[in-house]
């Protein structure tokens, strides 16, 4: 198998990283906005793409070892690809290879500025909630509260009459 099937692998990898990126970046709109119906599509989206993307990466290590002319089942780094490729084909794979770090990277930094306004947000939530519902008595040890007692001369109904 030549080294244009992993090329072309490679492109669908990082346009899906792309879209994912973009989804990601749709999703921090939607946190900020607190639209919970946008933020469930922008969700399904998201699992649509990472299905994919978890696809194409086992269908780049079919390629790879079909390239490499492996049978093991050992990972196969892009790296390994470049070292047997032609200088074209090389170059090629290693300028996709620096796209995906790259976006792979602002994808990370995307994700984890997503995850503080969850945070947040959940924050905020159990605040609110903490301030609608009544306290709890605290359990603490103590004298035991003694139990008012009725005098028994007196009664409330007068049992003479």
């Amino acid at each position: 198998m030549s080294a244009e099937t992993l090329i072309a692998n490679l492109t669908k990898q990082y346009q899906l990283h792309e879209n994912l990126l973009k989804n990601a970046l749709r999703k921090t709109d939607v946190l900020k906005k607190g639209d919970v119906d946008s933020l469930q599509e922008v969700m399904r989206e998201e699992q649509k793409l990472t299905t994919a993307i978890t696809m194409m990466e086992s269908e780049r290590q079919t390629a790879a070892q079909s390239f490499l002319r492996q049978t093991e089942d050992s990972p196969i780094t892009i790296e390994d690809c470049i070292q047997a490729a032609s200088p074209e084909a090389a170059e090629t794979l290693r300028v996709l290879q620096e796209k995906l770090l790259d976006i792979i990277e602002k994808l990370q930094e995307q994700n984890e500025l997503n995850k503080q306004l969850i945070y947040q947000s959940l924050q905020f939530v159990n605040m609110n909630l903490d301030l609608l519902q009544p306290e709890k008595e605290t359990a603490a040890y103590g004298r035991p509260v003694e139990k008012k007692q009725m005098k028994q001369g007196k009664s409330f109904f007068d049992s003479k009459a």
